[in-house]
């Protein structure tokens, strides 16, 4: 836990009880704070005895931190932020509040639509392996609150993402990188630029910046922050090592932002490079769950938009999809030039209709629904050298909880027909 004695005796407010706002409740707490909390779901409480914040007098907080979670302008602003707002008190994310209470230690951020999660692992799996003092959290893992206190000499390494710098007043990252900006999160910012102008802000105050270049964005944004001065580290799969648990162009992209932050810290390559053979990939992203008859059953839950997914079918020859859930986007252009690999896409979910119309007759599919339905029959048509590939294209909402109980269900399904035997 972050200790915050500069709060003793301050009223702070804490909106959103997830995992974030009740790591930032109880650091308050044990900092001598007088927290006020509110969730719209009355039992996200868990025991926590704090008053109501929106009853409370917003001009006299010290602190509002405010869920990632939960919007504050856009599609439309929270009750309590048209009162904050009026009220002149600024909503701030946990994180902010971790890089004001450990100013003076080192900072390295990770963003991007996708691979932000496998950058910010293989970075923290090269320190743990160099013996680096070092906390990883944020986005990924433990709440930024809910992190150790590090020495003068300790490292924090955050994934952010385009939430938590939206509530991010002043970024103050020495190192930073931004692997790469697609569609996602629109409804949430306004459009595309704003989402955008978000992801770029990690970059505000960086004496580094490491800047994903094999997508035209990014291109842009390392041009413009070369002009502007910043010292910018180009990375792009040609760029990258090939990690033996990390299929795919997309992850030799990953290595080589993990590699550069590295150095960037004073890391000799090859050092940094062999702290990194280790690491194994994380659960949910092209994670081999199984191999049944010669067939490799990948669980690539967390591809949750199409520009991911295609990621995804672009790491493998020939193809048994999975796909769907809730669209965040209305077409499948992005992975357009993976058709030809897509032996027969199995559509789940409330969007699979209209993946079914966006696949045409370019690729052959059938509905199946749930996503039981759609391994059983992807098993039945399988053959030697092909892989079944969940990679929804989509998020889970409609049918799940997450991203990783829809992943853990295709574990558990490809797990039992390995079993079972052929």
């Amino acid at each position: 836990m972050i200790p915050l004695p500069a709060y003793d005796g301050a009223d702070v407010g804490v909106l959103g009880l997830g995992s974030s706002g009740l790591a930032a409740a109880r650091a308050f707490e044990a900092a001598g704070a007088r927290v006020h909390v509110w969730d719209d779901r009355p039992q996200a409480r868990r025991g926590l005895a704090s008053p109501d914040l929106p009853e409370f007098d917003l001009p006299r907080l010290a602190r509002l931190v405010w869920s990632p979670g939960v919007p504050h302008l856009h599609p439309r602003p929270h009750a309590l932020a048209r009162r904050a707002a009026a009220a002149g008190v600024e909503p701030v994310a946990d994180t902010a509040v971790l890089a004001e209470a450990m100013a003076g230690r080192r900072f390295l951020a990770v963003t991007g639509t996708n691979g932000k999660s496998t950058v910010t692992a293989l970075v923290a799996h090269a320190l743990e392996a160099l013996g680096i003092e070092h906390a990883a959290g944020g986005n990924l893992g433990p709440p930024a609150l809910g992190l150790p206190a590090l020495g003068p000499d300790g490292i924090y390494l955050l994934e952010l993402s385009s939430y938590q710098l939206e509530l991010t007043p002043e970024p103050s990252f020495g190192i930073a990188a931004l692997l790469n900006i697609d569609i996602d999160h629109l409804d949430r910012h306004g459009g595309l630029h704003r989402y955008a102008a978000q992801k770029i802000r990690v970059f505000a105050r960086a004496a580094t910046a490491i800047v994903g270049t094999d997508d035209a964005y990014g291109a842009w944004i390392a041009r413009r922050l070369k002009a502007e001065g910043i010292g910018v580290i180009p990375v792009g799969a040609a760029d990258g090592p090939a990690l033996p648990h990390l299929p795919g162009a997309h992850n030799r992209q990953n290595a080589a932002a993990a590699l550069a932050m590295l150095t960037a810290l004073g890391i000799d390559r090859d050092t940094a490079l062999a702290a990194m053979e280790g690491f194994r990939g994380l659960p949910h992203r092209l994670e081999t769950v199984a191999e049944i008859g010669g067939v490799a059953y990948i669980n690539d839950s967390k591809a949750t938009n199409p520009a991911s997914a295609a990621r995804a079918l672009a790491s493998f020859r020939r193809i048994r999809w999975i796909a769907g859930g809730r669209a965040k986007a209305e077409d499948l252009e992005a992975l357009r030039h993976c058709f030809p690999r897509i032996a027969r896409a199995y559509l789940v979910g409330e969007s699979g209709e209209m993946f079914a119309a966006a696949l045409g007759d370019d690729v052959p599919w059938s509905l199946e629904g749930t996503l039981e339905r759609a391994v059983a029959a992807a098993h039945r048509d399988a053959g030697p050298g092909e892989v079944v590939l969940l990679s929804p294209a989509a998020a889970s909402f409609d049918q799940w909880a997450n991203f990783e109980a829809r992943g853990d269900a295709f574990r558990a399904a490809a797990r039992a027909l390995a079993g079972a035997g052929r």
